[in-house]
């Protein structure tokens, strides 16, 4: 995406928005596509901050915190705000959004040189549950494994055994329960593979949870969680209420994730090197390589592997195919379709030659497709893990 055209960043981000189900985002992005005040705002933004997303966090981030203007009629998520009063069809909002970018210019402007896209979206715990359970069957005497997750942004996913899971088979509607079952973060997958293929979910032990991130975010700060919460798209709240019950969790964690600032690729070494070294380690990461170049994704794969000379090491990541092209995804056993908007799960063991696509899974979590993985033990155990901790 950073060298299409911002027009071409703007229709592109449409289609996708479109395809999941953000009318009111696929809407403003087809509208001020060719807008000329918008496209000079985001002129005006540092290149590397040059997209849709980061715009449209950036005035969601304003409405949030009480900024005045009609648009906010718009969003779903400032019906608080606005009683009992019937949101606007999408016509028109557009033009809106583009006045709001008008007026509020010089409060956009350094929101979008400072800030980044960080979506701690939860969902993805559908995948790494899993995937994590994968992982640990692997490992040798029930070691805990410690999790290294790039680009944590507020560490939301390293707490995926404070969360409730169900997993629905496509096919006869069959359910599978999993994690913290009186959980107030609810996390319901589709299975479009067959549920007995998925790994036994009983929840693998954790021994350190720590992040990564170039501006962590503090999941007790107000500023950080309605930035957090700006990220996502106005017009779905259930996935708006399933963020702010995960940061409810985080508040009152008993076992809250070390957060530490710096590169993901720079600092990966020096920060793994704080974590101890007697157990397994799974450096894993959801949507973080697509806004790195493709030399930068191979030099991540490569600082990954300089770790694993010193230790037993498991990348894990669940990124777009087509974005990330330097972390030599294996190809999906099945062509998708296009509606399917897919990420790749993706597994590189320590003894591993050559990774391994453990499953295709909807961006934030609605659906996953685990692929048959030879020799991994499989099965329909589930329960809720070690059980309730106190908080």
């Amino acid at each position: 995406m950073p060298d299409w055209t911002l027009p071409e960043q703007f229709r592109a981000f449409a289609e996708s928005a479109e395809r999941d189900g953000g009318d009111t985002y696929a809407a403003i992005c087809r509208g001020v596509a060719g807008d000329a005040v918008v496209l000079a705002l985001m002129r005006e933004s540092p290149p590397a901050q040059r997209r849709p997303n980061l715009l449209l966090a950036a005035v969601h981030f304003l409405l949030l915190g009480g900024a005045d203007h009609p648009l906010s009629a718009y969003y779903d998520t400032m019906s608080p705000r606005q009683g009992d009063s019937p949101r606007p069809g999408g016509h028109g909002v557009a033009a809106v959004f583009a006045d709001f970018c008008r007026s509020h210019h010089d409060a956009l402007l350094p929101l979008m040189a400072t800030r980044s896209t960080q979506t701690n979206e939860v969902g993805r715990c559908a995948g790494l549950l899993p995937a994590l359970c994968h992982v640990a069957a692997g490992v040798e005497e029930d070691q805990p494994l410690s999790l290294l997750d790039l680009g944590a942004s507020a560490g939301l996913n390293l707490l995926f055994d404070d969360y409730a899971y169900t997993y629905r088979q496509r096919t006869d509607g069959s359910v599978l329960h999993a994690g913290r079952l009186e959980s107030d973060v609810a996390i319901a997958a589709t299975v479009r593979s067959d549920l007995s293929g998925l790994p036994g979910l009983n929840v693998p032990a954790v021994a350190e949870r720590v992040g990564l991130d170039l501006s962590p975010l503090d999941p007790t700060s107000e500023d950080a969680t309605r930035w957090l919460e700006a990220c996502l798209w106005p017009d779905n709240l259930p996935r708006f209420n399933r963020l702010r019950a995960a940061v409810a969790v985080a508040r009152t964690a008993t076992h809250p994730p070390r957060l530490e600032r710096g590169d993901l690729v720079e600092d990966l070494a020096r920060v793994a090197g704080t974590i101890d070294p007697g157990g397994p380690l799974v450096v894993l990461h959801t949507w973080v390589a697509a806004y790195l170049t493709v030399e930068r994704q191979r030099e991540l794969v490569q600082a990954v592997r300089a770790l694993a000379r010193s230790r037993p090491v498991h990348h894990l990541y669940a990124e777009s195919p087509h974005e990330v092209i330097g972390l030599g995804a294996p190809p999906s056993p099945e062509p998708a379709r296009r509606s399917d908007y897919v990420t790749a799960l993706v597994h590189t063991g320590p003894d591993g030659a050559y990774p391994v696509r453990l499953a295709d899974m909807h961006p934030h979590g609605k659906w996953i497709r685990w692929w048959p993985t030879p020799g991994a033990p499989t099965g329909r155990r589930a329960g809720p893990g070690p059980g309730p901790r106190p908080r």
